[in-house]
């Protein structure tokens, strides 16, 4: 962590896997989405992900230092439900595709480095709760409020 001056490091209680981010939303969609959450996730049983690699992302020049997960079928899952309660929630179905991801740091500047950074690892993650963010921005980095958090099934 302290080798490299050039990175601002993300705290560890801002670690966080995307699942969809919404932008500025009007506080009634914000309710909405939070009074639904529990009935959409109730099903949804926790799970173990694949293994990850160490990259910038989202591409080789990016200045996002990142685990970027391999998608698995839990992760697809979890992706689409989420999705579904968007959907129902006014929101058009995203297009874009799903790189699930946890930011670990951003480059200060873009680095010089010509090579490709893709560092296997052996780290996985325990998925067993989701949390509806709300998100500022602020020069020292964000700022994460939990609104709702809804719980997965345990497994087995």
């Amino acid at each position: 962590k302290d080798s490299h001056k050039d990175i601002r490091w993300v705290p560890e209680n801002n670690w966080h896997l995307t699942l969809a981010f919404l932008g500025n939303r009007p506080a009634g969609v914000v309710e909405s989405i939070v009074g639904t959450m529990d009935q959409a996730y109730k099903k949804e049983i926790s799970f173990k992900t694949p293994f990850s690699s160490l990259m910038r992302f989202p591409n080789s020049r990016s200045n996002i230092l990142a685990l970027v997960f391999k998608l698995d079928e839990h992760l697809v899952h979890l992706y689409q439900v989420t999705q579904e309660l968007l959907v129902a929630n006014g929101f058009e179905f995203s297009r874009t595709q799903f790189r699930p991801h946890i930011t670990l740091g951003r480059f200060r500047r873009t680095p010089q480095l010509k090579s490709t950074l893709n560092q296997q690892t052996n780290i996985s993650l325990q998925v067993g709760k989701i949390t509806f963010y709300q998100s500022t921005l602020t020069q020292a980095g964000s700022i994460y409020l939990a609104l709702k958090e809804t719980g997965l099934q345990q497994s087995g």
